[in-house]
């Protein structure tokens, strides 16, 4: 009865003052909100690198996947190849018009990249397919037990947890996940950014319906 009667006497120019302050404070709520989950995203990727690193020191992974979606994944893929002497490559969601020579011909390669282990998957159209392809790959080619995955540090987290998903309890496969890094001084980027941490915020209402003995509904 005191809270509704406190506001009995308020003009209408009060009202719309308070209702526009509680607007402004759940805005900022929800931008503080989104900015610590993108601080999250970058510090996860980072991480990630240098745990790979660490596991992969004086060891080559025995497959690296490079999931394709944005400028330079493909690049640190080949330079990663290079680095660990590992020509084996998957390039998951690869657009109809490219070949392995129309990826790598470009970057001037020479013949550091046995393009002979270099596959190409053209039907992955979004990132759970591209986790599913890769988890399907490493199934049907034995031998692959650990695996570094290539893609942007805003897009690590959500890889990483689509992985998690899709992999059995008693599989072997070790997984790990380097980053391009991106700058973040651009405002596509930062808009990129603020657009995965919802997409990851989708994914696990996705992953907590998905069940996985049936066909797998289409997301981005």
């Amino acid at each position: 009865m005191f809270i509704r009667s406190k506001y009995i006497f308020e003009t209408k120019r009060t009202r719309l003052k308070r209702y526009g302050a509680n607007i402004c404070i759940s805005f900022f709520l929800f931008f503080t909100f989104y900015t610590i989950m993108c601080l999250i995203f970058i510090s996860v990727s980072n991480k990630e690198g240098l745990s790979s690193e660490t596991k992969l020191f004086n060891r080559s992974p025995d497959l690296i996947v490079i999931f394709t979606g944005d400028k330079g994944r493909i690049p640190l893929g080949i330079e990663m190849a290079e680095k660990y002497h590992q020509s084996h490559i998957f390039i998951t969601g690869v657009f109809s018009k490219n070949s392995v020579d129309t990826l790598l011909d470009p970057m001037k390669t020479g013949g550091s990249i046995d393009r002979n282990f270099l596959e190409i998957d053209y039907l992955a159209r979004n990132t759970f397919e591209n986790a599913l392809s890769t988890y399907r790959y490493v199934q049907n080619n034995t031998g692959l037990d650990k695996i570094l995955i290539i893609s942007h540090d805003y897009h690590i987290m959500r890889i990483k947890k689509l992985m998690e998903a899709i992999q059995k309890s008693e599989d072997p496969y070790e997984f790990y996940y380097r980053g391009v890094k991106t700058d973040y001084r651009s405002f596509r980027n930062i808009k990129l950014l603020y657009k995965e941490v919802f997409k990851l915020l989708r994914t696990y209402l996705f992953l907590l319906m998905w069940n996985r003995d049936l066909d797998m509904p289409v997301t981005s």
